[in-house]
């Protein structure tokens, strides 16, 4: 009996060992296969939303500038731009790391890389765009301001504005423009866009005396933006891998491509502060929102 007993578990463990041997050497193989032949990795960074901060953005450029395993960036793009402001940093951040970290990085734009979006593509050692891709709108401008002064007249509503100087409330939303503010905005928009298309001239070898043909925030798409060199090429993303693999790592394996997850909902619900902020709660509309809320508050029409 008492060998009967040890037969079965010599066949138990027999059994065991040809389950999970297969993947056992599987995974051994691959582990050294990627010390012979080492894979090249090449980092993902996907924008695909109006950029409204950088701080999550350069977290993600440091991340891949830093890894040595990482053998170039693709930036795919699917933005039509954001706050001037962001955008410039992200672009500053790019040329931070590249000098600090030289790394080949390429962009991609499939639908749309506009404004802020293209000021950071431009700064990129290649720029890919699908032939109708919207590209370009090189230019600036203020958030469009919504004045409902009139409006809540009509409803009886007073307001009553109290303001340091002629320009402190430019922006509110219950106050009529003077002409002076008129004047500082348009001052601080054709600033902007002074240094925008200053910027894309640099960093894309443009004359600035052409600047009326490729900027004055007009939209190409991407043939047109191909023509005035506001992109190096007319494809989809595969030429955009196959430029990093053939020119840049002089490679014909296949690259690996790899992109850092993000928090979860519940994640970001638990540490917001570690996060950057909701892209609702940093809109004008929910600004607006807000304010005409606190506004119905205080007349004590919502309680």
């Amino acid at each position: 009996m008492a060998k009967f007993q040890e037969y079965v578990k010599n066949i138990f463990w027999v059994l065991l060992i040809l389950q999970f041997a297969p993947s056992a050497f599987k995974s051994i193989a691959k582990h050294y296969s990627d010390y012979a032949e080492p894979k090249n990795k090449v980092g993902l960074i996907i924008f695909n939303k109006m950029i409204i901060t950088s701080a999550g953005w350069n977290k993600q450029l440091t991340t891949f500038f830093k890894d040595p395993e990482i053998k170039a960036i693709l930036i795919k793009f699917d933005s039509g731009g954001g706050a001037a402001g962001s955008s410039q940093a992200i672009a500053q951040e790019i040329l931070n790391l590249k000098a600090k970290y030289p790394k080949p990085i390429v962009s991609y734009a499939e639908n749309i890389c506009a404004s802020g979006a293209y000021e950071i593509a431009a700064v990129t050692d290649y720029i890919v765009a699908t032939g109708s891709a919207l590209v370009g709108s090189i230019g600036s401008k203020i958030t469009t301001q919504f004045k409902v002064k009139e409006f809540l007249q009509n409803y009886k509503i007073q307001t009553h504005d109290f303001a340091s100087s002629v320009y402190k409330n430019a922006l509110d939303p219950l106050v009529d423009f003077t002409s002076e503010q008129k004047k500082m905005l348009q001052q601080l928009v054709d600033d902007c866009a002074e240094q925008f298309v200053c910027d894309i001239a640099k960093y894309r070898h443009l004359s600035l005396s052409s600047k009326n043909l490729w900027a004055e925030g007009k939209i190409f798409t991407g043939n047109e933006a191909l023509k005035l060199k506001l992109i190096d090429e007319v494809g989809n993303q595969t030429n955009a891998l196959n430029f990093i693999k053939k020119q840049i790592l002089h490679i014909d394996r296949e690259i690996e491509l790899v992109s850092i997850k993000g928090p979860s909902m519940i994640q970001k619900w638990l540490h917001p502060e570690t996060e950057e902020m909701d892209d609702v709660q940093n809109s004008f509309a929910f600004s607006f929102a807000q304010g005409l809320y606190s506004c119905f508050e205080k007349q004590g029409i919502i309680q």
